[in-house]
């Protein structure tokens, strides 16, 4: 409670924040809409921390969630219900197979929509125990899902994915991650508070010759394993301080040709009123820090539904 308290004063004493209108010398998309061949993926921002993957006729979901549930359910515990028509339109962005889809951990705003663009897609679920076990409450078909660990490796079509272990960030001021208790009960989640955080994740994702990493945030307690080899992109979560303070080890680590802060636009507000930064994120510092500390890596920006084609090296 004192989470979702805290958040809420957050949120509304933060004024109206700024779009990526404001950084035009970092946005990036494709000049003209084409199909990756066997050199490149092309990737789609879905918002907060969604992807679409797209390669040789294939596709790859990360965390995708369209409903953008209101504020106020969260904050005073109401029963989360899908927005059908947000998902209709989100999918209909999307490839209309997918091979998986990944999850970085359980939180409504990784994991709510999943199941219901599991039936659309036929994709099977990749993602810790809990975001399994509670994937499958809400009706997601068991024989598609899968749940892995830090180590497990998973090759589906053209994708090569490597779980690897990830921590949440805490909320500021009471050092808390939200939603972070044991699964209660057999009953499906209801409430923003069922849709507990689990195991977070970050993967590594190989295809047609390009490494992508990604997490969606995290504490500088747990960095990216050393030794992971040539990172093409590193799409990594900004959202909360914790995830910010790490970023300079992060990037030390992977030594990534592009990084992408991710989990940076307010995800209470549809998706059709465009890109806003979250009251709580800090582009700011995020690009001085880039500039200041020299870290390796060109920092990009992505628009919602603009894809953007990264070649292999």
């Amino acid at each position: 409670m004192a989470a979702r308290a805290l958040l809420f004063l957050m949120v509304a004493v933060n004024p109206v924040t700024a779009g990526l209108t404001s950084y035009p010398e970092l946005l990036v998309a494709d000049p003209a809409l084409r199909a990756p061949g066997h050199d490149s993926v092309r990737m789609t921002y879905l918002g907060t921390n969604g992807y679409q993957f797209e390669t040789a006729g294939h596709s790859l979901l990360v965390d995708p969630y369209f409903s953008r549930i209101g504020l106020s359910r969260i904050v005073f515990g109401l029963p989360l219900r899908p927005n059908a028509g947000a998902v209709a339109e989100g999918m209909s962005r999307l490839k209309p197979n997918a091979d998986a889809i990944l999850v970085t951990h359980a939180h409504f705003d990784h994991l709510f929509d999943v199941p219901t663009i599991m039936g659309r897609t036929g994709a099977r679920l990749i993602g810790s125990s809990t975001a399994v076990e509670l994937a499958r409450r809400t009706g997601a078909d068991p024989d598609h899902c899968t749940p892995v660990q830090p180590g497990s490796v998973r090759t589906i079509g053209p994708w090569h994915i490597r779980a690897l272990p990830a921590s949440h960030d805490h909320l500021p001021l009471i050092g808390v991650v939200p939603f972070n208790r044991p699964m209660r009960g057999t009953r499906p989640p209801v409430t923003a508070r069922d849709w507990v955080c689990g195991e977070p994740l970050s993967y590594l994702i190989t295809a047609s010759g390009v490494r992508i990493f990604i997490d969606s945030g995290g504490s500088p307690a747990v960095l990216p394993p050393p030794n992971l080899g040539r990172i093409d992109l590193a799409i990594l979560g900004v959202a909360l301080p914790d995830a910010r303070a790490r970023l300079a080890a992060t990037t030390s680590r992977l030594q990534a040709r592009y990084i992408l802060p991710s989990h940076q636009d307010n995800f209470f507000v549809p998706l059709d009123r465009g890109f806003r930064f979250g009251p709580l994120t800090d582009f700011e510092f995020v690009r001085r820090e880039h500039q200041r500390q020299g870290m390796a890596g060109r920092l990009v920006l992505l628009d919602y539904y603009q894809p953007w084609t990264l070649s292999r090296p």
